[in-house]
């Protein structure tokens, strides 16, 4: 796999990860309050 391609696989997984955590927080806040 080429340097750029993994590059953007990273920043797509990274990407996801802050997007599913942002939700589960948006969730729990939801729930408090």
């Amino acid at each position: 796999m080429p340097p750029r391609l993994r590059r953007i696989a990273w920043f797509i997984v990274i990407w996801l990860a802050s997007v599913a955590a942002l939700t589960v927080v948006a969730m729990l806040i939801r729930s408090v309050i």
